[in-house]
């Protein structure tokens, strides 16, 4: 079994995608040519061209797709045709948990930020019952809409936690949006309410260059995972500090190596900062971020590390079991789970050996 192959065979966890920027490109030009059909308003006359160009896109045709993306996805049609097929492409990519984030996203007339997060949740309802895959749902608070929205959002995943038939479903809070937009000390008061709620906390800290702000959100000694923390070691433009607070509090970090390299915030797979934390045995997860916008998925994410930094197959086992520990899951979820990827690897195993 080459290595493309086995990385696919891999039963693996995926803690890092966003609804939206998973979309396959196949998707995203079903749903364009359907706008196109009806008048393609907003639609920028490149649309289709950016999409096919799949992998060979540049950083500007990156953005450029989220535009796009974020044209078609205006309907609650839309929403569950996403919801539906980006978990399907998770399945055949044999994902076995994945946790899925997404913003609250209301269009007056058209949806409510209630209507958009019961579609999602209907859609994973009903692909878990097809499919062999468990999921949870993040709800995003986007650090570029203020506070405001911020504090609004947490309302309504404080709702949909204690909601009877959903409530299971939603496992945390995802703190995301442009990087250099705001000040995220400021979120600060709603991450410890949502802490005091009883929500999981994903933070995307340090994705730029700001030791500050990093800092002082590292001190809270809230934050259950860090999205990307690409300037947090400083073998990668951090500090000792910093890597001692997430060290100290011992932190795990979601890393999308794809992701991170063609937005420009790390020169090349060999720069990433994936082998300063696994150097030091600290708990790191691959995952995918936007599989669809930057022309990936997991399996060739675990390919990437793999050949980056010579990670032999039994490695790459042990990173697919030790993320069960990272899941925002029960106890109990996490053993069940635990004994489901034990079980597949054990297969796996077998089948490399015949």
């Amino acid at each position: 079994m080459d290595l493309s192959e086995y990385c696919k065979s891999l039963p693996k966890i995926e803690l890092h995608a966003h609804l939206t920027g998973s979309l396959s490109d196949e998707t995203v030009l079903k749903l364009l040519r359907a706008k196109q059909a009806e008048g393609g308003a907003n639609l920028p006359q490149s649309a289709e061209v950016t999409i096919q160009r799949g992998h060979k896109r540049t950083l500007e045709e990156c953005f450029e797709v989220f535009r796009i993306l974020h044209c078609l996805t205006d309907n609650l049609s839309a929403i569950k045709t996403i919801a539906r097929d980006v978990i399907q492409e998770f399945v055949a990519d044999n994902v076995r948990y994945l946790e899925l984030r997404t913003t609250p996203k209301s269009i007056n007339g058209v949806m409510t930020k209630n209507q958009y997060i019961d579609t999602v949740l209907e859609a994973m309802i009903d692909e878990m019952k097809l499919n062999t895959i468990t999921i949870r749902l993040l709800i995003s608070i986007d650090r570029s809409r203020g506070l405001d929205d911020a504090w609004d959002t947490l309302q309504l995943a404080k709702q949909y936690a204690a909601h009877e038939r959903f409530k299971n479903l939603i496992c945390g809070i995802d703190i995301s949006g442009n990087p250099r937009a705001g000040n995220l000390v400021e979120y600060i008061p709603v991450l410890r309410e949502a802490k005091q709620c009883g929500l999981k906390l994903s933070v995307h800290l340090a994705e730029v260059v700001n030791e500050k702000e990093t800092l002082e959100v590292l001190k809270t000694e809230l934050i259950d995972r860090i999205g990307h923390g690409t300037f947090i070691h400083p073998e990668t433009g951090g500090s000792q500090e910093l890597m001692q607070l997430v060290k100290d509090q011992g932190i795990p970090l979601e890393l999308c190596l794809s992701s991170n390299i063609k937005s420009g915030t790390v020169k090349s797979a060999e720069a990433h900062h994936f082998s300063c934390w696994r150097k030091d045995k600290h708990p790191v997860v691959i995952c995918t971020d936007d599989k669809g916008v930057f022309s990936t998925t997991l399996s060739e994410e675990y390919k990437i590390c793999a050949e980056t930094f010579h990670l032999k197959k039994t490695d790459l086992r042990e990173l697919c079991l030790a993320a069960v520990e990272m899941t925002f899951l029960s106890q109990e979820e996490k053993d069940r789970l635990r004994q489901t990827i034990l079980k597949d690897l054990d297969k796996l195993t077998h089948i490399e050996s015949v």
